[in-house]
């Protein structure tokens, strides 16, 4: 039983309860190799039904389905059942191609809402067996949920129990199996020849196992049944319970997403207990062959962490955090009657006061500043939003949306009072430490901590020592511009810990060569750990003698010629990449 031997050279611990049963079992008869498949199908614990569709595409919650088969096992036997559909919407032509199923031929062919009782009658308090059953079960469920039936099955994945019965076998797709075993497809990409192969390749399983394994197999698998077929039988359960980013890998170890939670293992699961209602769900958990887990003390941790690796790596279906080209601000000097547009490369958002809001585009600002001027009744050609002749009206003031202060019926000080005040609440804050900082946050294991080093908006790294702390102080990497994701995650935080220490909390215990430290009072023994804020010293910029190389006269020294990578202590490295002042 080559099957047996793959199973007892497995090392899943999943697989080595398979392979404890087989070893209980060993003397017990094995169904003969030819069998009777009503007598097999009378003979099951409970029914079952192998169920295969053709669709439009892969997308569960935009395409259709354009096909149906089902083949029904259990106490009256084996029963065989398939319909073509309409699914309202063009095939594409790869689409046919591939199945054979045109256009012409689901014309005129019942709409899945006709027939959906009837259908979940029959599929109703059986096991759902399909190849890759993600993905047909969340095509039915879609369905159903359309016709207004919530329907709810078991779910077996072919795939799943092929790798865990055979786990010494390289593929376990399909063609694979009709390979290996010598099933007799009745054609290939349609409903309900495909479907026959799973009853053909499940008929096959009694001839090499006995039924108390395939038995205990199927109950391992049908418990994972939301866990993607191409992952290890046991890649979720081994992820930390605690706080920290996952790391989703695709075909060639292509990186296809990057998240975070408080909790890793429960997050990653439920991406795939729901991916027939999440498009981007759906599409990671067909996709998906590795993931990995990436530990820190706390939220705050892992919230950082995600967005310098999706800023560094771009995952393929992370979008929000991506960093964008440039960044833009209106900014309001305190002599100026109309705002300007200034982006990130040319004033360093940092420290630059009368700033408001940040945008990724021109557009972005641009419309947001005419919602505020509709929300506030002000002008849009004193805005600059609208070019005007001096003195003749803006578009809001036929409207009744504008006040007058482009025809004189304002004066421009009122209008420009207003608009400092609508902008007030978009206002960005300036870095209101004078140098880097470190934050201390301690995980729920008092011994787990984390410091995380921020500069002028910008995340430069975290470490979880101070004696780790103190050596990266000296060498900061240098601030290279401010960071959207960073000043949006940590305003509030630092601006409430700014808050409780003037008030006159304290709780500091300890100190760094290069640091004092600024905090909030220390947790009572039923809550998480504050965090505390550590100012740092970058430290000073030192110079070191240079002997000048050996030069031939008359020709210039190949040595002064070659590009020098700077130094940690080069100043040249801390220049910001505009004009602070």
């Amino acid at each position: 039983m080559p099957g047996l031997s793959a199973i007892r050279h497995r090392q899943h611990n999943e697989v080595d309860d398979v392979r404890d049963i087989a070893i209980e079992n060993a003397n017990t008869p094995i169904i003969p190799d030819e069998m009777d498949p009503d007598a097999l199908a009378r003979s099951l614990p409970a029914p079952m039904v192998f169920v295969d569709l053709e669709t439009t595409g892969g997308n569960a919650l935009d395409d259709r389905i354009t096909e149906i088969g089902v083949v029904e096992v259990g106490p009256h036997g084996v029963e065989q059942w398939s319909t073509l559909l309409d699914p309202a919407e063009p095939i594409p032509p790869f689409i046919q191609q591939l199945t054979g199923i045109t256009n012409e031929m689901v014309h005129g062919q019942p709409l899945f809402e006709t027939l959906a009782h009837g259908l979940a009658e029959r599929l109703q308090g059986k096991l759902f067996v399909a190849h890759n059953a993600r993905f047909d079960y969340g095509f039915l469920k879609n369905e159903f949920r359309r016709a207004g039936i919530a329907f709810q099955a078991d779910v077996l994945c072919t795939v799943r129990l092929s790798r865990l019965l055979f786990p010494s076998a390289a593929r376990h797709g399909l063609d694979a199996l009709i390979a290996r075993f010598g099933l007799a497809p009745l054609g290939r990409h349609r409903a309900l020849a495909d479907a026959d192969l799973l009853w053909q390749f499940w008929q096959k399983l009694h001839t090499i196992y006995a039924p108390d394994l395939i038995g205990q197999a199927v109950q391992r698998v049908t418990k994972r049944a939301s866990q993607p077929p191409q992952l290890p039988d046991d890649a979720i359960d081994a992820l930390p319970n605690r706080p920290g980013v996952y790391l989703f890998y695709g075909e060639g170890d292509t990186l296809l997403y990057v998240g975070k939670s408080v909790d890793i293992r429960a997050r990653v699961r439920s991406h795939f207990s729901s991916d027939h209602q999440v498009a981007k769900d759906l599409r990671i958990s067909q996709e998906i062959r590795r993931v990995e887990a990436r530990r820190t003390a706390g939220e705050l941790g892992a919230l950082l962490l995600e967005s310098q690796l999706v800023k560094q790596l771009q995952p393929v279906h992370n979008r929000q955090l991506r960093r964008a080209s440039q960044r833009y601000s209106w900014q309001l000097a305190p002599d100026a009657d109309t705002p300007q547009l200034v982006s990130a490369k040319a004033v360093d958002f940092a420290s630059a006061g009368a700033l408001y809001g940040t945008f990724s585009s021109r557009t972005h600002a641009q419309s947001a500043l005419r919602a505020l001027a509709d929300e506030h009744r002000l002008c849009c050609a004193q805005l600059g939003l609208e070019s005007v002749g001096a003195g003749r009206p803006c578009f809001g003031y036929q409207v009744k949306r504008c006040d007058g202060v482009c025809v004189g019926d304002v004066p421009l000080a009122a209008h420009t009072e207003r608009v400092r005040e609508a902008l007030a609440t978009l206002q960005l804050e300036t870095w209101p430490y004078d140098g880097p900082i470190a934050i201390e946050e301690r995980g729920a294991d008092a011994a787990e901590v984390d410091y995380h080093v921020i500069d002028r908006w910008q995340y430069l790294g975290s470490v979880t020592s101070r004696e780790a702390l103190d050596t990266f102080v000296d060498t900061l990497p240098a601030v290279t511009g401010f960071d959207h994701d960073i000043y949006h995650l940590l305003g509030r935080r630092l601006a409430a810990l700014r808050q409780t220490s003037e008030t006159g909390a304290n709780g500091m215990t300890g100190r760094l060569s290069t640091a004092t430290e600024e905090a909030v009072p220390a947790p009572s023994r039923h809550k998480a750990a504050p965090l505390v804020v550590l100012p740092l010293s970058r430290p000073a910029f030192r110079l070191s003698p240079l002997e000048p190389p050996d030069a031939t006269p008359g020709r210039p020294s190949a040595a002064l010629l070659r590009r020098r990578q700077p130094r940690p202590e080069d100043p040249a490295q801390f220049r910001l990449p505009f004009d602070a002042h």
